[in-house]
């Protein structure tokens, strides 16, 4: 019964251990790095909860607006929210500013997101 209790504390106690990552965000189509956290520490369920929230914040976006001289583009452009967010923002507002508007297609599930333990 010992053998069996001390089995079954081992596991538990390391699913508990915290541990430091450093996490790479990547393009999935070119691999290109489009962001980067140095260091995030936390049990392994914390550790996944971010690799899962970074994939979702770190996606794509390209503007276009109609002027006189026919549409323009802002290309593709990608990185975390506060980044795509602005964009949008200022391709709306520069738009409205000329007397057109803009119109912005967000792409999701760009990136692919890898953790590894920080030495």
């Amino acid at each position: 019964m010992k053998k069996f209790l001390l089995l079954l504390i081992i596991p538990i106690s390391f699913a508990g251990c915290k541990k430091c990552v450093e996490c790479e965000i990547r393009l999935k189509q070119s691999q290109d790095v489009i962001g980067f956290v140095d260091e995030f520490c936390g049990t392994d369920k914390k550790v996944e909860e971010e690799e899962e929230r970074l994939r979702s914040d770190y996606n794509c976006i390209e503007c276009s607006a109609l002027t006189g001289l026919g549409t323009v583009s802002s290309g593709v452009h990608c990185g975390n929210r506060i980044f795509v967010d602005s964009l949008e923002a200022d391709w709306k507002s520069g738009a409205l500013e000329s007397g057109t508007s803009a119109n912005c297609i967000y792409y999701r599930d760009t990136a692919n997101v890898r953790c590894v333990l920080k030495n």
